[in-house]
């Protein structure tokens, strides 16, 4: 079986290395040239600290890398929106569907 027909399902789980406990995840699927991300979530205690703006920034060349242009996901509430618009993510809908072109 090719590759070209295959859904790559990645989870990154966050780690804090200071007390080694779970701080959050991120988790995405590549199809063709585009990536979504599905589920991320940081628990409280790690929110507000740019680490998922981070992540994206360590990530987002190894997408580029593989062919993906165009990043997608969808928002839940305002918080998220908020966060993602300051990641460069833009709106393609009214349902919360975003995406950010690499």
């Amino acid at each position: 079986m090719s590759l070209e027909n295959m859904l790559l399902d990645v989870t990154i789980t966050l780690v804090d290395k200071d007390v080694q406990e779970k701080a959050g995840q991120l988790r995405y699927a590549i199809k063709d040239t585009h990536a979504e991300i599905f589920d991320t979530y940081l628990f409280p205690d790690h929110r507000r600290k740019k680490i998922m703006s981070n992540l994206l920034k360590k990530i987002i060349p190894g997408l580029k890398a593989t062919g993906v242009s165009t990043v997608k996901l969808k928002y839940f509430d305002d918080d998220a929106r908020k966060a993602w618009e300051r990641m460069g993510f833009r709106h393609v809908d009214k349902e919360g569907h975003m995406e950010l072109i690499i």
